[in-house]
């Protein structure tokens, strides 16, 4: 320990700083030997002295390039283009003499024909930092083939996942997940079925911003994941066919097809994928409950379920003019979900003597599905980055769900059956989401710039459900039992960002605005439940950058996390005879304030020093009737959450042909849980860590292997604290067919070691929980690239449904 506390210091020191005192900018054209343009050639600056990289970016469609601040010294450029001669240009100064370089047009002749191409390839690294975002390259990962979006963020830096599925980040509840920078709306479970059920090989990257600005919806109190699935990349007609197949306990397998047409003013482009994954999982749950007479329920469940992925994505962007473009997109999904979940629950009274065993059958048949839609439009207003942006967005999500619950009560002296009961339950959720917002962006100079927009989101959700009980051998209805249950809710947003540039230090001062109202109507219950209220949700930050190696970075945001609307619904829906749950319809937003300091050396290396408080946060809360020993689960205001966290970006190029990539982050959380009873109130808090490793072995003939590892040291989150969580992972890759083709094999938690157990102890409850689910896993993936390999990428957009996507389950 002593070792890793050296270690942190001598990097929170950095490097001797030394200021630059002139800076300058660069000018160049791109054009073939008969002085055409070459659009989307790589051009990168080299320093004189040793070929050190500085800069490196594309040229636009007219062949041009320009950097900005580059600092003074000597340079030269390097240019690059498939099928042409790279070309550098003269060694040039850049000094108070000469601040504006133009090097007016460099000229790449065609390569000869009777050369074979040296393509130098590079690999990104699976864990990468960029402008305040972890960024994971799940496409040029070799342990992500085969699995799924849920396995990913598992080994994520600062992710970690409960033991109902749920995200946490930095120890933190309250992950707003995006798809393609769209909310998705979804309650928790149905989230986490999507996520569970959705193909890495669809992913591309995946985004974690812990200080999203003034521009995003201000929801979620812990940060953002943004998860963006794969596009074509080039002009011409281009496409990427793949297909996983692997399996544990029990086998899965992916399709996909990822097609993209692009012409000078049209870009057609869709993929589609079709997967089936069979899994299972175990509960082991023991409760003891207090009372007049103290019992103990230990449960043990095995699950065995199978999820059918079909999703479609589908768009078209036409450029109308040069300023001036048009798209459509839509997104759909139909995914499927059936379980098998029998389980015996040994009931005891205070001695631990078993008095009666309780089995019970759980069958379920989910089938959920969305269908979004996307317009959009974009104006260029002039050449310096000034913009405006208008999507208008429409959403559907629906959920069909049948499930039957048999049990009966088995005394454990006599074997007699002393209870039998059934019940058949058919819930649907609707969900209609319409959402349109605009956004402005204007260059005043190349030192300011502002940012500016607003937003209307409006969503109609409506819960029904038909419960029958088994009576004579016959299901009946039971009109008493019943959901009914409609939820509106209209959001007004609006936000101004102001960003300015001094010599170097960048300072951005955002403010956004929302009005809220919301209306939650359980018809079945006869109650209803109307607020409104006005947020306000500053954010600021300030980036310092002393000279290339040493940059320090102050931000604060302030972010809201409303619950699901499934969470609000007042119902009581029944796990067994037992356990119950229950939402809450008086459940309110829960508000975090957020600082972050963060230093980074030698643009790779990064320490971040953060600080959270959350007020109201709310979690999940157990309730124990003592007359009739069942216990119910809710969600509930608890009181006020502390986060305090390290997080350390190690990457290290240990030879060259290893390169490492290291996370590591401690956090502190402490709740202050209030009661109305003051006398039951009480703290709770944990120091703990994750530790999330990557290592990537170039081995000769293109073979790379991929080494990864995790671990979630125990920690606490509401009323619960959970045991330590880790897996390691391996991988091997190798380029076939000429380098079009791509074939992957991995192993997933090699020692089967990943698991969730927690307990809870709380108001005559105390609750321990062992989980294990199929975690160790072959897998087998492979892809083809075809067509032309020179596609722009289709545009990224921000619609304006994410955040309701995601409450609703989606």
């Amino acid at each position: 320990m002593k070792k890793l506390f050296l270690i942190v210091i001598l990097f929170l020191a950095g490097a001797p700083i030394y200021a630059q005192t002139h800076s300058g900018s660069i000018s160049v054209k791109i054009a073939d030997a008969a002085g055409n343009p070459l659009p989307y050639a790589s051009v990168v600056i080299r320093k004189a002295a040793d070929s050190a990289l500085l800069k490196g970016q594309m040229s636009d469609n007219d062949g041009k390039c320009f950097f900005e601040k580059v600092p003074a010294g000597a340079y030269y450029l390097e240019v690059s283009q498939l099928g042409f001669t790279a070309k550098k240009s003269a060694v040039f100064q850049v000094d108070a003499a000469h601040q504006q370089i133009d090097l007016k047009t460099m000229s790449l002749t065609t390569a000869p024909k009777n050369l074979q191409t040296v393509n130098v390839t590079g690999q990104k690294p699976f864990i990468e930092r960029s402008e305040g975002k972890t960024i994971l390259n799940v496409e040029s990962s070799a342990v992500a083939a085969g699995n799924t979006a849920m396995d990913v963020l598992r080994r994520a830096p600062g992710v970690t996942v409960d033991k109902d599925d749920n995200l946490q980040l930095r120890g933190k509840q309250g992950v707003t997940v995006m798809l393609d920078g769209k909310l998705t709306y979804l309650t928790n479970e149905a989230l986490a079925d999507l996520l569970k059920s959705m193909p890495a090989e669809s992913i591309s990257q995946i985004e974690i911003i812990t200080s999203p600005s003034a521009k995003y919806d201000a929801a979620g109190s812990s940060g953002i994941i943004n998860i963006k699935t794969k596009k074509g990349q080039l002009t011409g007609l281009n496409g990427t066919v793949n297909a996983s197949f692997g399996g544990g306990r029990y086998l899965f397998y992916n399709t996909g097809l990822n097609l993209n047409w692009r012409t000078k003013k049209l870009n057609v482009f869709g993929n589609i994928n079709w997967g089936d994954r069979q899994f299972f999982n175990t509960r082991e749950l023991h409760r003891t409950t207090g009372g007049s007479i103290p019992m103990q329920f230990r449960q043990d469940v095995f699950q065995k379920g199978e999820f059918l992925n079909r999703s479609l994505k589908a768009g078209i962007d036409y450029t109308i003019t040069d300023k001036q473009t048009v798209g459509v997109m839509v997104n759909a999904y139909s995914n499927a979900f059936w379980r098998d979940a029998p389980s015996a629950t040994q009931i005891a009274n205070k001695g631990g003597q078993t008095d009666s065993v309780l089995y019970t059958g759980i069958w379920g048949n989910n089938r959920f599905k969305n269908t979004s839609y996307n317009l959009n439009y974009k104006l260029k207003l002039d050449t310096s980055g000034s913009e405006f942006t208008v999507d208008a967005d429409y959403a559907d999500f629906g959920n069909n769900m049948k499930t039957l619950l048999k049990d009966s009560t088995v005394l454990e002296q006599s074997g007699t059956v002393s209870q039998r009961s059934a019940i058949n339950t058919t819930p649907y959720t609707d969900i209609t989401i319409k959402s349109i917002k605009a956004d402005f962006v204007k260059v005043l100079n190349k030192t300011n710039k502002v940012e500016a927009g607003v937003k209307a989101s409006f969503v109609d959700t409506e819960n029904f459900m038909r419960y029958d009980s088994l009576l004579n051998g016959v299901f009946v209805p039971v009109p008493s039992q019943y959901d009914q249950f409609v939820y509106k809710e209209k959001i007004l947003a609006g936000y101004l960002i102001y960003k300015k540039q001094l010599k170097k230090t960048d300072f951005v001062l955002g403010l956004r605005l929302e009005q809220t109202t919301a209306d939650g109507n359980s018809i079945s219950l006869k109650t209803r439940t109307e607020r409104t209220y006005l947020d306000f949700f500053p954010n600021a930050s300030i980036d310092h950058k002393f000279n290339d190696n040493n940059k320090l970075s102050l931000a604060y945001s302030k972010r809201i996390n409303r619950p699901g609307y499934g969470q609000l619904n007042p119902f009581m829906f029944f796990l067994d005879r037992y356990t119950f749950f229950r939402g809450n319809s008086y459940l309110t937003p829960e508000y975090t304030h957020n600082t972050e300091l963060s230093y980074m050396f030698k643009q790779k290396y990064i320490a971040a020093l953060s600080y959270s408080r959350t007020n109201d946060v709310w979690d999940e809360w157990l309730i124990v009737d003592d007359e009739t020993r069942v216990t119910t689960s809710t969600n509930k205001n608890l009181g006020t959450q502390d986060n305090y966290s390290l997080d350390l970006t190690l990457p290290f190029d240990v030879t060259k042909w290893w390169n490492s990539t290291n996370n590591l982050s401690f956090f502190y959380n402490k709740y202050k849980i209030n009661d109305p009873d003051p006398k039951k109130s009480f703290s709770t808090q944990q120091l703990s860590y994750n530790f999330n490793t990557t290592n990537i072995f170039t081995l000769p003939n293109n073979i790379k292997i991929e080494v990864g590892a995790w671990y979630n040291a125990p920690t606490v989150y509401g009323i619960f604290k959970s045991r330590a969580q880790g897996a390691v992972n391996m991988g091997v890759q190798k380029d076939i067919l000429q380098k079009k083709g791509n074939i992957k094999i991995n192993i997933g938690d090699v020692f089967a070691s990943n698991r969730f157990r927690g307990t809870a102890e709380y108001n005559n409850v105390y609750l321990n929980v062992n989980n294990r689910w199929q975690n160790r896993t072959l897998n087998v993936a492979f892809s083809y690239r075809f067509g032309n390999t020179k596609v722009e990428a289709a545009r990224e957009r921000q619609t304006g449904t994410a955040d309701e996507l995601r409450r609703a389950g989606n």
